[in-house]
C-alpha cells in the first residue's frame, strides 16, 4: 500500500508540473502540450494493460521493475528536460512505469485492506504535489518536480525490497516433502500371497 501511494505520488507529482515544464525549459510551444500529454496517455493506457497482464503473474517483480523505471525516468528527466525529444520520450516513458503499478497493487491491496490503499493513494498525490509546488517555487526551479516526483518514487522501493526479502525467507523455510513411505502391511500382504502355493 505504501510503495503504491509512493510510486503514484511521485509520478503525478512531476506531471502536475509538466507544462511549464515543457514550455519554459523544453521550449515546447504551447500549442505542442497537448500533444505531449495526449503521448502521456497513451504510455499510461500501455503501462496499465501491461502491469495487469504481468503483474497477475509476477505482482512484486512487476510492482519493483515499474518503481525502478520510473525513479531513472524522472532522473533523467531532470538533465534533459533541456531537449525536447528525449522530453518527450520520457514523458511518455513516465506515464507507462508510473500507471503500470495501480492495477497491480491496489487489486491485492483491496483484498486485504479495504478502501485504506485508495484513500493512501489519493493522500499521497496530494501531498505529493503540495511538495512539487514548493519545489517549483523555489531555487530547484522547474526541475524541482521532477526531483520531487524522484525521491518518492525512491522511498517506494524501501518496503518493496523488505517485501520480496521476507518473501524469499518464506521460501527459503519451507520445508521439503518427504516421499511417503510404503505401508508395510500391505507389503507384508503381498509377500504372503506370493508365498502361497499354486493349485
Amino acid at each position: 500500500m505504501s510503495a503504491t501511494a509512493l510510486i503514484t505520488g511521485g509520478a503525478m507529482a512531476a506531471f502536475s508540473y509538466i507544462t511549464p515544464l515543457l514550455t519554459d525549459r523544453t521550449g515546447i510551444s504551447g500549442d505542442s502540450v497537448p500533444l505531449v500529454l495526449i503521448g502521456y496517455g497513451i504510455g499510461a493506457l500501455a503501462g496499465t494493460n501491461l502491469g495487469g497482464r504481468l503483474g497477475d503473474r509476477k505482482p512484486l517483480a512487476t510492482v519493483t521493475g515499474a518503481a525502478i523505471g520510473a525513479a531513472l525516468i524522472l532522473l533523467l528527466l531532470i538533465p534533459l528536460s533541456a531537449h525536447a525529444v528525449p522530453t518527450i520520450v520520457l514523458v511518455v516513458l513516465l506515464g507507462m512505469t508510473g500507471m503500470a503499478v495501480p492495477p497491480v497493487v491496489t487489486s491485492l491491496a483491496v483484498r486485504f485492506a479495504g478502501n485504506a490503499p485508495t484513500f493512501a493513494a489519493g493522500l499521497a498525490v496530494s501531498f505529493g504535489s503540495w511538495i512539487a509546488g514548493s519545489a517549483l517555487d523555489s531555487s530547484l526551479g522547474l526541475t524541482g518536480p521532477a526531483l520531487v516526483g524522484t525521491v518518492m518514487v525512491t522511498l517506494a522501493l524501501v518496503p518493496l525490497t523488505a517485501l520480496g526479502a521476507i518473501r524469499a525467507t518464506r521460501t527459503t523455510a519451507l520445508p521439503t516433502p518427504t516421499p511417503t513411505a510404503a505401508r508395510p502391511d500391505a507389503d507384508t500382504a503381498g509377500e504372503a500371497e506370493a508365498q502361497q502355493p499354486t493349485r
